[in-house]
């Protein structure tokens, strides 16, 4: 059931986003040489009608994949020319193309919600795989048996979101596949040179040492120009390059660029040593393609970094919002979720819990921006209509939350920090694992925080007497398995 409805989400993203989609597809796939070739054969304007009747279908075995319904339109449009393509890497790159245009999409309005992001980007590669194989079957001509196998690793480099573990991924794959004995990635970086990001069979300490000017060197040229070379002994290359293969103990190398949106983001390097066989042209069409591969899983990894930096940023901006109200508070929610964090680490919460608890104690309090000065920064004892003003904040928080897409999933947790494990807290009195686990370790650590911090109305509390606070409403205020971690973190401090 969870599946069907993933299927129906994906469906309806991309029946909302299918225009834009098609432009996007139709002008990026234009950008591979054999499809600027193309445009003689085959009009861009009828290309893109193909490609939105392909995204229909598409839509279709998405929502039913057993359809098969993708496979009888993309024969019928290829062989009527609505599609195209020269040579098998034109074809593959089309679907990667594809594939890249869809999910960063889905990366930009689902990055908050990583299960979900890796849900739906699973039925997108599904569907892709599909879809590829069909073509395979249409064209049947030998280059695709090579490239049949590059594709697999789409699959998995498209899910890296972590930039260094893609790349050892990438590496590992063009070794295996071209077998290499050395390699290494160099990617564009701001300041305008290649930097050495990872590599296999060269030491750390010349891999970090290592980048180069743009145009400048081997692959800073095939950076510049976009287009792979091969460097084999017995070649006419210059005496420098030469001196470098020997001194490598190379006898053969290839540089292949990494390109993402007709952008080059770097350089895959691969070399071999003696007594195996030179790279050739088949190896380097082998070698595009999985650079291409690597070249959109690359630019999807910024992508995701960019929208968890804003969302990041939006945070540290509301919480920046919060102290501004009350100077006494200055950094509570901070050292909350320093506190937080380290008692999730410990509970061995999974990674997506715990980025929750980060951003959900920065933002605990953001409810109070809606009680009146009068109340939140009153010296003296509350009363009791202040207090059930002071116990609206919550509430006041959800309601702020609830404009934030990217903020949804930490409502609940901020909604029910005030809780009590025995049911008698607030809003809504629920009890025990009822309350979010991420809200449980929140109030442990907001009550400890609190007690031990200066406020208008008190002297901090010693520490010691704040844990024997703690201790004592472990089972009534707070969950007793999160005490009793949250004391361990203590201790470590």
């Amino acid at each position: 059931m969870a599946n069907n409805n993933a299927r129906k989400e994906v469906a309806g993203f991309l029946i909302n986003n299918k225009k834009p989609l098609v432009k996007e597809w139709s002008n990026r796939i234009f950008e591979v040489p054999g499809h600027k070739r193309l445009k003689t054969m085959i009009p861009k304007k009828i290309h893109a009608e193909g490609m939105k009747e392909y995204i229909d279908a598409f839509i279709k075995d998405i929502k039913k994949p057993s359809s098969h319904y993708c496979n009888i339109i993309l024969k019928r449009l290829v062989l009527n020319d609505y599609l195209s393509a020269n040579t098998a890497e034109d074809t593959i790159h089309g679907q990667i193309i594809l594939r890249d245009t869809i999910t960063s999409r889905i990366i930009k309005v689902y990055s908050s919600q990583p299960k979900k992001l890796n849900q739906m980007i699973s039925i997108i590669l599904g569907a892709i795989e599909r879809s590829t194989q069909c073509l395979l079957n249409i064209y049947k001509t030998r280059e695709f048996s090579r490239l049949k196998t590059v594709m697999k690793y789409g699959k998995k480099l498209i899910a890296v979101h972590d930039l260094d573990k893609l790349c050892k991924l990438i590496l590992e794959a063009a070794i295996k596949e071209s077998d290499s004995d050395r390699a290494s990635i160099m990617l564009l970086e701001k300041d305008g040179y290649l930097h050495m990001r990872y590599s296999i069979g060269i030491p750390r300490r010349v891999a970090e040492a290592t980048k180069l000017k743009l145009g400048k060197g081997i692959a800073g040229r095939v950076a510049k120009t976009a287009t792979p070379l091969i460097l084999n002994a017995g070649q006419k290359i210059p005496p420098r390059i030469k001196k470098n293969l020997r001194g490598l103990g190379l006898t053969s190398a290839v540089v292949v660029p990494l390109i993402a949106d007709s952008k080059v983001l770097g350089v895959l390097n691969l070399g071999k040593y003696r007594n195996k066989p030179f790279f050739d042209e088949e190896d380097v069409e082998l070698l595009v393609i999985l650079a291409y591969e690597a070249g959109a899983a690359i630019s999807n990894c910024y992508l995701f970094e960019e929208v968890h930096d804003l969302y990041v940023g939006s945070i540290v901006s509301l919480a920046a919002a919060i102290d501004a109200r009350d100077h006494y508070t200055h950094g509570h929610s901070k050292e909350v979720a320093k506190l937080a964090v380290k008692t999730a680490q410990k509970l061995k919460l999974d990674g997506d819990a715990v980025e929750k608890i980060h951003f959900a104690s920065m933002l605990h309090d953001i409810g109070k921006i809606g009680i009146p000065d009068n109340v939140l920064l009153k010296k003296g004892k509350l009363t009791r209509p202040e207090w059930a003003i002071i116990k609206k904040h919550p509430i006041y928080g959800a309601k702020i939350l609830k404009h934030i897409p990217r903020l949804k999933p930490i409502i609940p947790i901020i909604y029910h920090e005030h809780e009590r494990y025995d049911g008698t807290g607030y809003v809504d009195g629920i009890k025990g694992e009822d309350i979010p686990i991420e809200s449980r370790i929140i109030a442990v650590a907001d009550a400890y925080e609190a007690m031990t911090s200066r406020r208008p109305y008190r002297k901090p509390m010693p520490k010691r007497k704040a844990i024997e606070e703690i201790k004592k409403n472990s089972g009534t205020q707070f969950d007793p398995r999160v005490v009793r971690i949250f004391l361990k973190v203590l201790g470590e401090k």
